[in-house]
């Protein structure tokens, strides 16, 4: 793991450099750090310098020392779950002090002029539209029950919800964290990891319609890996997704994850008491996998025809795909003037990179040297063993199925970033493939720490790495506080 340490040390030192540099390299090549030029020259280097010299081990272990006395000096900490309580409710001052000032990405300009006009001529599709059903509705009826009060606009409301939003995962990602992690260390270095990726932009009163659909998926991700380890059943991830689905149908891609997770359960699970699930029990547990998001779309179904806009309108005025109903990006020609690349072009592959280096500066270079360890280590026939804490799982212990389910969201949600087409471009519509950091961050993160025998090593490399990200994101969140 030395070898692997010090890479992560280059790479932490070549993303600090990179942001240094941004103001002298073309902003369309690197869109996804440009903004770091925003903290001033003084500023940007202070920031850069000290985090740089962590990558020193005397002042890395100085760094460790210190957290280590403060965690010391911490009262209550055998009572966890009202810290969580506490961080997260206060994750909510900078929230709103911190909070953009502009409405220059996604449909966030669009957004608020459709739904502060209130006209009896006012299009159906602003209350109830399939694109993102029970996000734009929520907000246009949040709007209509606040527009009495002085100075409460349409991206007032957005604010609201994406900071309570915030609020809820990061007592959701606590909890993550600490169902992962075997200790402190560990948990520590997940929820760290996570909890400084550019897509918690997302959160500090951000105007569009991933805020709360974000919050549906880090909510999924915990009570999948609680079912996987025998603690709920599967009804409760499912209706997570389902619900999630409802605000966006994006997180559909999720889908083969929770079939998996079905499939562990009761394919190759085993009831509490040890024996196997007969022919009636897997039916019931199949069908609490399958019956909620049947319960929620006819819920939904029913709800948007009320209004107006049944599921027929999927097809006609909110089919996939924004302006010109083309959802992917073309193979090999552009038609209209929202697509900007074909799929396998260089634009193409600038702008995935920039994406996904914006909204999680080291999750996909560690999660490819962790998948690629873990498949160098199963060759070898050395894989991790170490928890079989979860008596469902028949010949697999509980790391390698969450390892798998991990995966599979991670994949299937990495593959769509790169197939779906951006009507604004990847730059201004950064937003639109933001949440999937909240799927394979805490992958690479779990990987990160199962993956890493010392523990010193781990401490150094974790504090390094989320220093980095951390200073990478408090500069985003600073540029998007500029009106």
């Amino acid at each position: 793991m030395w070898r692997t340490g010090w890479v992560i040390r280059i790479a932490a030192l070549a993303a600090v450099a990179l942001h240094v540099v941004a103001g002298y390299l073309p902003e369309e090549a690197v869109w996804s750090v440009c903004f770091y030029t925003s903290l001033g020259r003084p500023l940007g280097w202070l920031g850069a310098l000290l985090v740089a010299s962590l990558a020193l081990s005397p002042v890395n272990d100085a760094l460790g020392r210190w957290t280590r006395r403060l965690w010391a000096v911490l009262p209550a900490k055998a009572q966890r779950l009202r810290w969580f309580a506490i961080v997260a409710l206060a994750m909510g001052v900078p929230f709103w002090l911190f909070r953009i000032r502009h409405l220059g990405w996604g449909d966030a300009s669009f957004l608020v002029r459709c739904l502060s006009y209130t006209g009896v001529d006012r299009p159906i599709c602003t209350i109830y539209n399939w694109q993102s059903p029970l996000t734009l509705l929520s907000h246009a009826k949040l709007w209509l029950l606040l527009n009495p009060s002085p100075g409460v606009g349409v991206d007032t409301v957005y604010a609201i919800t994406s900071i309570l939003s915030g609020v809820g995962f990061v007592y959701v990602l606590f909890l993550l964290a600490d169902l992962l992690g075997r200790d402190l260390l560990e948990k520590a270095t997940i929820f760290g990891l996570v909890a400084t990726t550019g897509s918690m932009q997302l959160f500090f009163g951000y105007v569009e319609n991933y805020t709360i659909m974000s919050l549906g998926l880090i909510v999924t991700l915990y009570l999948g890996v609680r079912c996987l380890r025998g603690g709920i059943g599967l009804t409760w991830p499912s209706l997570a997704l389902a619900i999630t689905n409802a605000f966006h149908p994006s997180t559909i891609v999720l889908w083969p994850a929770m079939a998996y997770l079905g499939w562990q359960v009761v394919g190759r699970g085993v009831v509490v008491n040890g024996s196997p699930l007969g022919g009636a029990l897997r039916l019931r547990e199949w069908a609490k996998l399958a019956l909620p998001p049947i319960l929620v779309f006819v819920g939904l179904a029913v709800l948007m025809t009320a209004g107006g806009h049944g599921p027929g309108a999927m097809l006609v005025d909110d089919r996939p795909g924004g302006a010109n109903g083309i959802p992917f990006v073309p193979l090999f020609r552009t038609t209209t003037r929202w697509q900007r690349y074909t799929m396998f072009s260089l634009a193409h592959v600038v702008d995935w990179a920039n994406e996904h280096f914006l909204i999680s500066p080291f999750g996909l270079p560690l999660l490819l040297v962790a998948l690629v360890t873990e498949a160098w280590r199963r060759l070898i026939g050395r894989p991790q063993g170490d928890d079989k804490s979860s008596p469902r799982l028949q010949g697999m212990n509980a790391y390698e199925g969450i390892v798998a389910l991990l995966t599979i969201a991670s994949l299937v949600y990495l593959l769509l970033t790169f197939v779906w087409n951006p009507d604004y471009g990847g730059r201004r519509d950064w937003d639109l493939f933001a949440p999937s950091a909240f799927v394979y961050t805490p992958l690479a993160a779990y990987l990160l720490v199962r993956q890493t025998r010392d523990r010193r090593e781990l401490a150094a490399v974790a504090r390094l790495l989320i220093a980095t990200s951390g200073l990478h994101t408090v500069a985003w969140v600073h540029f998007n506080t500029i009106p």
